[in-house]
């Protein structure tokens, strides 16, 4: 093996893969119907998140395996096919359950060339299950990859916690009626939460387009289900969110934005029920922008991959 695979292989240490105990006998179960597959570059940036999910998955599928393993490596074919053998292996070893898969990457790597293996995506299964986090009454900017159909559990999961997704083109029809008379927008936003809030209070929202000022559509926040495009925008100076995140309540790189979490950075958490969301402007103090850019260092996301095979091992496994 050369010097180049014994680096790609390095994460071989903080893999874990692990069926659950049996309730009743405090055993490893023969056989598991289901195994969640977060990825390691979720692990790495957003920990308490890969624990919150496993946590959350285990309630409603007893029978779902931990399969913490970096499933992909680049372009490179040959590491590629080396891992799919080790993968697969191991997952046999499970007795093949059904993959739920976390990101739009690793559904790729999966659908594109472990064929073999059965994979439903997260945020199906948190839809499925009615599992949909907090009021979030925020507007974001959706930034998806296309493949694989994430996008449309990723957009109902924020429509369910209220979050308004902003579509430029959508917004510009929106002040037009069919006849070309003008829309009020605050007014109709205004109907629509009435009518909603009485079952909900969450949820209206996103049904209203909103017109933006063009200077604020880039202060408004990105959001995905790829952890890496998050943290691309994230180094680029955008604000972005991963849409776990939103569910499970605000990572580590993003407590500024979370909602109704204090008032540090001098925002106002208090919402008008009958008022459009607006635009937020978020600042960074040099002491949290310095905080934030640490957490993509590669000795931060080692000790993060770390915390998630420790924690999970204690929790789970009382280990």
């Amino acid at each position: 093996m050369t010097d180049k695979q014994n680096v790609r292989f390095e994460d071989e240490a903080y893999t874990l893969i692990r069926k659950p105990l049996d309730p009743g006998t405090g055993q490893p179960l023969e056989k598991c119907g289901y195994a969640l597959f977060p990825g390691t570059s979720l692990a790495q940036s957003e920990p308490e998140l890969v624990v919150l999910m496993y946590d959350s998955i285990l309630h409603q599928h007893p029978d779902t395996a931990m399969f913490l393993y970096k499933g992909r490596e680049g372009a490179d074919p040959l590491l590629n096919r080396k891992w799919s053998e080790r993968l697969l292996t191991r997952w046999r070893d499970l007795g093949k359950p059904k993959m739920i898969v976390t990101s739009p990457e690793d559904m790729k790597f999966f659908r594109g060339i472990l064929t073999e293996i059965p994979t439903v995506s997260l945020y199906d299964e948190l839809l499925d299950h009615g599992i949909s986090g907090g009021c979030n009454r925020e507007i974001y900017r959706l930034l998806e990859p296309e493949q694989y159909g994430f996008e449309p559990a990723v957009r109902e999961l924020a429509d369910t916690m209220g979050a308004v997704l902003y579509d430029p083109k959508a917004a510009e029809a929106s002040r037009t009626d069919g006849a070309g008379e003008a829309v009020d927008i605050a007014a109709a936003f205004s109907d629509a939460y009435a009518e909603e809030s009485k079952a909900s209070g969450c949820g209206a929202y996103a049904a209203i387009p909103l017109k933006v000022d063009p200077e604020d559509i880039p202060k408004i926040p990105f959001l995905t289900s790829s952890i890496d495009l998050r943290n691309t925008m994230k180094k680029r100076g955008f604000e972005a969110a991963h849409i776990l995140e939103l569910v499970y309540g605000m990572g580590r790189s993003n407590q500024h934005l979370a909602h109704g979490h204090g008032d540090e950075h001098g925002h106002d958490h208090e919402h008008d029920h009958h008022a459009p969301p607006q635009v937020r402007e978020y600042h960074l103090t040099a002491e949290e922008e310095s905080a934030r850019d640490d957490l993509f260092s590669p000795e931060v996301q080692k000790r993060n991959l770390q915390d998630v095979h420790d924690t999970l091992l204690a929790m789970f496994w009382n280990e």
